[in-house]
């Protein structure tokens, strides 16, 4: 697929979060390229400028090189408090995460509407059912 003329905004804003990591973490365009197996450094380029678009492979390869996970190079903390929120918890270790996230459930709880009381069980039934017993066929007259 040939590169765009103009950068496609979505991609754009992948590509400038994908930058935003690779600088976080010191690497060049050049090392991010080759070590994260995409293998082009001109690719690379392209994607953190928005004329390309990145395929989801794409995007599981650089993030797996930048220890990363997919989401947060779909992650845009400059959008708004929960993708900021979101983008925090990259620098938190497991422990701290479970432990927000009882609190959040805890605290969400009495928001959660009522859940209706889970239906009774059906009566079990009888091993085998009788058959009725079969009606006699009756005989066809003759004249």
């Amino acid at each position: 697929m040939p590169r765009r003329r103009e950068p496609d905004p979505f991609a754009l804003l992948v590509g400038t979060r994908i930058r935003q990591l690779r600088e976080e973490q010191g690497l060049t365009m050049e090392k991010l390229a080759f070590e994260s197996e995409l293998g082009s450094k001109g690719h690379l380029s392209n994607l953190e400028r928005g004329l390309a678009r990145p395929t989801i492979h794409t995007l599981k390869v650089l993030a797996d090189r930048l220890e990363v996970s997919v989401l947060d190079l779909l992650t845009f903390p400059e959008q708004g408090d929960r993708q900021k929120l979101v983008d925090l918890t990259r620098h938190l270790g497991r422990g701290t995460i479970r432990k927000l996230l009882k609190d959040l459930l805890k605290d969400m709880a009495p928001l959660e509407p009522a859940k209706p009381p889970a239906p009774k069980a059906a009566p079990k039934k009888a091993a085998k059912r009788q058959r009725a017993p079969a009606k006699p066929k009756k005989k066809k007259r003759t004249s």
